[in-house]
């Protein structure tokens, strides 16, 4: 106890005298800034920590209406960062000898509960902490009465009638497909193991002995009076309470608390406590699979062979951790709106990283406008603005998709169909808005168009499991088409294409199949739609490679977010 106590102290005092130096770029700072001015982001906290320097940088409120500025004590949901603690308070058991990595993870469930088995093979602890336990997503069961809040009404009962229906659709241990249920299992059968709750074994693990006293699943009147609320858009939304599957995603925390947790993952390798130990072990290569190009600790991603990354993102939140042990440094961004703050942590980690400028979104001025003149007015004047002023705003799919979502949850059912399907005219090469128009139609009773739709989106992005999911229950039958692209072909759009001054992806080919790496990021296998075009599974991204007339590749062009990038081959 006195050894772990002094670790705190060391931690702490580290906190109060190395923050002169500043390792968070004036041009970072500025695009923070640029982020939330233009309503991008609500409000943002950073923490960075090396061997030198700890440096906190906030900017924005913890609300849009009434709220003050956000601060390093301000308190925010973390979402998915939570499998991290999973995967530690996992290690902790591991290494004490009460379970072990390869245990069946029926081993502690109720007799009851028919965990799904493939082919005589078992799902295994480790398994549920690498993503390779062929459980879906989320439950086929999961339908939540409030959508602002989805997992508050999730049962346990629900979650153990769902594991004795499931059949797995594809082996244990051959792939990593992100499973929140896999990780929410885990946190509760960490839960039956220990006789406590989840939130108990990380205040008494983890928690306190870190002295992260706003670090919990359930906000104490400490956390609520210092809360960031969060936004879907610029709408305050609802916060998530994550109890039934906690492990997944239901912690919240502030980055001073944050920088705690960073800074004991850096020193992992070199205290010796049953903290650090466990941290140390669920850092450690659990899974590798060289065909994905993927490669998992315990919850941990593991990029370009030294960076752990994990993001987090609940309805109005996001989050980004990130550690480099090698270079003992690490950073930890968090936001109370659901865009994305990666780009801010990558970033600060590699800083040849290129930052996107950043335009207002489009989607607030186009809400106020349907409040203003009704849906038909404000779609006239989203199209007029668009031809005239492509550059004032941002225009992408995503900032019609997001307002769309908005008026579902708000019951405003015949605005976000209407959202919907301008945002299918506006970005048709785009996977994600026929899927959400499928929903929509969907939710409205017409299965036809919804079938449509989803058909649509699945051609564009063969690797959109949920239309496929959903044209399953509705009996669709879906054929997988695979499309064999020869090695002589695949040879030619090998090189270096420039997106951007800074910016390239770089083509390769090994053993008949293609990958894509971009500037400062990790490498990823594209897979052939036709000869010349190829998708991501990762994220929704499409390439298509150029000819020019006498039959040579010059160029490609990126299809992401609704943006068509061209790329000239220079090399």
């Amino acid at each position: 106890m006195k050894k772990i106590l002094l670790i705190v102290l060391t931690l702490i005092f580290s906190f109060q005298v190395k923050a002169q130096n500043s390792k968070i770029s004036i041009a970072i700072k500025e695009h923070i800034k640029t982020r939330v001015d233009n309503k991008v982001n609500v409000g943002v906290a950073v923490g960075y920590v090396d061997v030198d320097t700890i440096e906190l940088f906030n900017y924005g409120k913890t609300a849009l209406e009434n709220g003050t500025k956000v601060n390093e004590q301000s308190v925010f949901e973390i979402g998915s960062i939570s499998k991290t603690f999973t995967a530690t308070l996992l290690a902790l058991k591991v290494n004490s000898g009460e379970m072990s990595l390869d245990d069946p993870a029926s081993k502690y469930l109720p007799k009851s509960v028919k965990l799904p088995t493939r082919n005589g093979k078992k799902i295994t602890l480790k398994h549920l902490a690498t993503h390779t336990s062929a459980l879906p997503r989320m439950p086929d069961n999961f339908a939540p009465e409030n959508p602002k809040n989805p997992f508050a009404d999730y049962t346990t009962e629900q979650l153990y009638a769902f594991l004795n229906s499931c059949q797995l659709t594809y082996n244990i241990g051959k792939k990593s497909e992100y499973s929140n249920l896999g990780m929410g299992l885990l946190g509760h059968i960490l839960e039956l193991q220990s006789g406590k709750t989840y939130e108990e074994l990380i205040i008494e693990h983890i928690a306190n002995p870190l002295q992260m006293n706003d670090t919990r699943l359930v906000f104490t009147d400490a956390m609520k009076s210092r809360l960031a609320k969060g936004h879907a858009g610029l709408s305050e939304t609802d916060n998530w309470d994550i109890i039934s599957l906690g492990g997944a995603g239901g912690i919240r925390s502030t980055v001073n608390d944050m920088l705690k947790y960073v800074q004991a993952n850096l020193n992992s390798d070199k205290i010796d406590s049953k903290l650090h130990n466990a941290m140390s072990l669920a850092h450690k290569t659990a899974y590798k699979n060289e065909t994905q190009r993927s490669e998992m600790a315990l919850a941990w991603h593991i990029e370009n062979g030294k960076f752990l990354l994990h993001n987090g993102a609940t309805g109005g939140y996001t989050a980004m951790i990130a550690l480099n042990k090698a270079e003992n440094k690490g950073v930890i961004v968090l936001s109370n709106n659901n865009e994305s703050i990666d780009p801010v942590g990558i970033k600060i980690m590699m800083p040849t990283y290129p930052l996107q400028p950043i335009l207002p979104s489009i989607a607030p001025i186009i809400a106020k406008t349907i409040k203003d003149q009704g849906i038909e007015e404000a779609i006239i004047f989203y199209k007029k603005t668009k031809a005239e002023k492509p550059n004032d705003y941002n225009f992408k799919e995503e900032e019609l998709n997001t307002l769309g979502y908005q008026y579902m949850a708000d019951g405003k059912k015949d605005i976000a169909l209407e959202i919907f399907k301008l945002n299918v005219a506006e970005h048709p090469n785009a996977s994600n808005p026929y899927d959400s128009l499928g929903e929509a139609y969907l939710d409205r009773g017409n299965q036809e168009l919804a079938i449509s739709n989803y058909k649509k989106s699945l051609t564009l992005n063969p690797a959109n499991e949920n239309a496929r999911q959903v044209l399953k229950k509705l009996n669709v039958e879906v054929k997988e088409e695979v499309v064999e692209v020869s090695q002589e072909i695949l040879d030619t759009y090998v090189g270096k294409y420039q997106l951007a001054p800074t910016f390239h992806i770089v083509i390769t080919t090994r053993e008949g199949r293609l990958f894509a790496q971009a500037t400062a990021q990790p490498q990823f296998e594209i897979f052939p739609s036709d000869n010349n075009k190829f998708y991501l599974k990762v994220v929704e991204a499409r390439v298509e490679f150029n000819a020019n007339s006498k039959g040579e590749i010059e160029s490609l062009t990126l299809f992401q977010n609704g943006q068509v990038i061209p790329g000239q081959r220079v090399e």
